[in-house]
Order: structure tokens, then sequence, then C-alpha cells
């Protein structure tokens, strides 16, 4: 899981610096660049701050997943150490 959340970290650092590097090899007037750069930051940012809320949900639902799956198996365990003590 690290390793994914590196890759992807690097990912995304890789393509915001290729935006910036864009915008400014490109030919515009300086204050269209730094619009179009805090524009494009404010994007990033906003699907970095959408991946995380995902993220967030999805560890949710799974945090609750294995709970249940744990109560049923502690269920489980309980009936079965039961039964083998009154088969005793």
């Amino acid at each position: 899981m690290k390793t994914s959340m590196n890759i992807f970290l690097g990912i995304l650092g890789a393509a915001a610096a290729g935006v910036v590097v864009g915008m400014l090899i490109a030919p515009e007037k300086g204050e269209d660049l730094r619009s179009n750069i805090k524009e494009s930051a404010s994007d990033l940012i906003k699907k970095l701050n959408n991946l995380i809320t995902e993220g967030k949900d999805q560890y949710d639902v799974l945090k609750s997943s294995v709970h249940e799956d744990a109560d049923e198996l502690r269920a489980e365990a309980a009936s079965a150490f039961k039964r083998a003590k009154s088969a005793i």
C-alpha cells in the first residue's frame, strides 16, 4: 500500500511539474501565465482533495466490512468452542 501511494504521489508530482514547465515555456504574458498556474494548481488541489475524500470513504467501508467479518468469526469461534466443550 505504501509503495502504491509513493508511485501515485510521484506521478502526481511529475504531472504538476510538467504542467508548470509547459506553462513557463509557452509564450504568454506574465500575468496570464501566473493566472494559468494558479488555475492549474487550484484544479490539482481540488482533484487531490476529491481523491483523499474517496480514499477515506473507501477506508471506512473496508473498516466496517472487516469489523463485521471479525464479529462473525468471533461468533463462529465461540459457538465451536461451546460445542467442543459440551462434547467433552
